[in-house]
């Protein structure tokens, strides 16, 4: 169960990473919206997406070295 949940955060990281950078690079968003909404956005996803992986990791750090 430990590794499947490990798993699921490391892919929820890399949705919200990969859901950013769409946003930033492509039309994702209509483009009636405002550019900077556009990059606020995609900038909060990519930060939201690394914190998601780097908290996946330490996680599984800390439980390895417990185990």
């Amino acid at each position: 169960m430990q590794n499947v949940m490990m798993y699921i955060g490391y892919a929820a990281g890399a949705v919200f990473v990969l859901l950013g950078l769409g946003i930033l690079f492509t039309n994702l968003i209509p483009s009636y919206l405002p550019v900077q909404f556009k990059v606020m956005m995609g900038v909060v996803l990519i930060l939201y997406g690394l914190f998601r992986i780097i908290s996946t990791l330490f996680k599984n750090k800390r439980n390895d070295e417990e185990n």
